[in-house]
């Protein structure tokens, strides 16, 4: 029988993802009918995050182990000639050399020929919308700057390794650039477009999903975080998770939900675009046969003014009502860490090593 297509939309982090995952999700049947398969095993919110786990050979809750068995029986059982999935953590887990050869081992044994979809992004606005994205879930609580110092040439920030990759494993990479004019005009139907179907032929393409926290939101997150009893214990995952969305219903019923968060000044933009620069121009030559200043034109060389406000601290009214926050938030996580059953003790649920995937494996070259 002749290979299926199998579209991997591999992220990476904030460009959109969400948007993507909830279209695939809400249209699963409709993209049937056109052909496309999107699995339904394994799956949070629409993104394949537990299954791709699974494909890599990373522990998963009990409830979710049968992902990767189901998703085999979906292949076999569907007349479609394409399958879609969907997951950012490929990102991160791709870069290390067993998850790699473990995850593309297993798309070969399912008879699937592999097409990654990657959305490159400018790394200045791309380390900006991660660090809210950390802060506001309870993974992270340090100020942005020393996130930067730490971030700044992490391999999720390079695109070239893709390349290199893809010819390893003889898959097709489709790169599509990610910029400000796509945030605007919604990603969905660029990914449509991608996966080779005309966007035109669905109606609700225009899907805005996840958008980036405020400097309110940061501030109560990160004092919360970095109080006693959070920081110094470490959450697991489950109680990251819980205590992300407990603010967001927080901060959504007291009305002080905001969004636009920067810790960007022009000058540090400037200093990671000059340290990405080289890497970047090489994928860009390589993917679209254009520099990268071309391409994101309307991204590279842009002013930035922070209102972190612990660059820009507040006025007096909102550093009160922060306060307040602060300590009716703590009370909340305090309840939270009760929790027996969110402190499971579980590789699964360990925060550190779900965001760095295989900390005791060094390796992260890409296979020779």
């Amino acid at each position: 029988m002749a290979k299926r297509v199998c579209y991997i939309h591999i992220g990476p982090h904030k460009t959109g993802t969400s948007s993507i995952q909830w279209f695939l999700k809400e249209n699963r049947a409709e993209l049937m009918k056109h052909g496309y398969l999107v699995p339904e095993s394994g799956t949070i919110h629409g993104g394949h995050h537990q299954l791709v786990r699974q494909l890599c050979g990373q522990a998963v809750p009990q409830h979710q182990r049968a992902a990767a068995a189901s998703f085999a029986r979906a292949i076999k059982d569907t007349k479609c000639e394409a399958v879609v999935i969907s997951s950012e953590t490929l990102d991160d887990l791709l870069v290390y050399e067993d998850c790699a050869r473990q995850f593309f081992g297993r798309i070969e044994e399912l008879n699937l020929e592999p097409k990654l979809v990657f959305f490159p992004r400018n790394q200045s606005q791309l380390v900006n919308s991660r660090y809210t994205q950390v802060i506001k879930s309870f993974h992270r609580s340090e100020p942005f700057e020393a996130f930067v110092q730490a971030e700044m040439r992490h391999p999720s920030f390079r695109y070239a390794h893709l390349i290199v990759l893809a010819h390893a494993f003889r898959a097709k990479l489709i790169a599509e650039p990610f910029t400000e004019e796509t945030i605007t005009r919604g990603v969905a139907p660029n990914f449509l477009r991608a996966i080779d179907i005309d966007p035109l032929q669905f109606q609700d393409t225009k899907v805005r999903r996840n958008q980036g926290a405020g400097p309110f939101t940061i501030s109560v997150a990160r004092e919360v975080l970095r109080s006693p009893g959070c920081e110094g214990q470490g959450l697991t995952w489950l109680q990251a998770s819980r205590c992300g969305k407990i603010l967001t219903v927080y901060l959504d019923k007291k009305g002080l939900a905001d969004t636009g968060y920067c810790g960007l000044t022009t000058a540090l933009a400037r200093r990671i675009e000059t340290e990405w620069q080289s890497d970047n121009d090489a994928f860009a030559q390589e993917a679209w046969g254009r520099s990268w200043a071309e391409v994101f034109a309307v991204d590279v060389g842009r002013e930035f003014r922070p209102n972190d406000y612990e660059i820009c601290p507040p006025g007096w009214t909102v550093r009160r009502r922060l306060r307040r926050a602060v300590r009716e938030m703590k009370a909340m996580v305090r309840e939270i860490l009760k929790d027996s059953a969110l402190a499971i003790k579980a590789p699964w649920n360990d925060l550190r090593k779900r965001n760095s995937g295989f900390p005791e494996n060094k390796s992260s070259g890409q296979p020779q």
